[in-house]
């Protein structure tokens, strides 16, 4: 009995022995996935993105009042990229909301219960083109100057990395300014304005958030401050997330249909 039970005792220890060996081979041989360096979350950054969301924006204020213009886009396509536009503008306590669709150089307007037709370039001072350009491949994100690099603060959260910078070098806010007043503007004389606030403006300084998740952007923060003379204050901002929310974005049918936009209502 006893030579029995220490038979059956040894042969469950080695089997508890052979256990406890793969569990630890199972331990050595797990993958831990590795601690990203800077240099390497911004690489992760600048794959590009099909689809997602953008908001531009101005806001001007004084000590005592303030008004904006934002630009809420959402962006994507199977083929070509298509842009929704919903604008906003809000002056002396009103504000004023429009909405467009944006497929090549056509924009079609929401007139309340009828869609109207227009050139872009026309319509808006900017071309398909430079919108393009500013939201799909932003400098600020796909070639960032070495100077916004160096100034980028690294935290991590897990597999979600966030850099954070503020700087105040004026070819680094120029350059992160230009798409947004290059495509920001609802009228050609609106972008003018941005223009001349762009150029007779004091740059004050710039931030910028810019979140890695999984190896992908998840989302990215510009906002650039200047002054305007001596009273007047500038905040331009770029904010982008939703990746990958709007591949296959297309132009309503009703949109489609648009009329001609009468030459009154430019």
């Amino acid at each position: 009995m006893n030579f029995k039970f220490k038979k059956v005792g040894l042969i469950a220890l080695a089997a508890l022995a052979i256990g406890l060996t793969g569990c630890s081979n199972n331990k050595s041989t797990k993958k831990t996935t590795p601690v990203l360096t800077k240099s390497e979350v911004i690489q992760k950054s600048q794959k590009s993105f099909k689809s997602g969301q953008v908001i531009q924006s101005v806001r001007l204020s004084t000590d005592t009042s303030s008004q904006s213009v934002i630009a809420n886009t959402t962006f994507g396509g199977d083929n070509s990229t298509v842009f929704h536009i919903n604008n906003q503008t809000t002056a002396q306590g009103k504000t004023r909301n429009s909405e467009e669709w944006v497929n090549m150089n056509n924009v079609f307007l929401n007139g309340g219960h009828t869609w109207y037709r227009s050139n872009l370039d026309t319509l808006s001072g900017h071309t398909y083109a430079e919108l393009v350009s500013a939201i799909m491949s932003n400098d600020t994100i796909n070639n960032p100057s070495s100077k916004l690099v160096k100034a980028y603060k690294m935290t991590r959260k897990g597999q979600t990395y966030t850099l954070n910078a503020k700087l105040s070098d004026k070819k680094t806010m120029k350059k992160a300014l230009d798409p947004i007043v290059s495509t920001l503007g609802q009228t050609p004389e609106q972008e003018k304005l941005f223009r001349r606030m762009q150029k007779y403006g004091t740059y004050q300084n710039m931030t910028v958030k810019l979140v890695v998740k999984n190896n992908k952007l998840y989302s990215c923060n510009i906002f650039i401050n200047m002054k305007l003379g001596k009273l007047n204050k500038a905040r331009f901002g770029q904010s982008f997330g939703n990746f990958g929310s709007h591949d296959f974005l297309k132009v309503p049918s009703n949109a489609l249909a648009a009329k001609p936009l009468p030459k009154s209502s430019k």
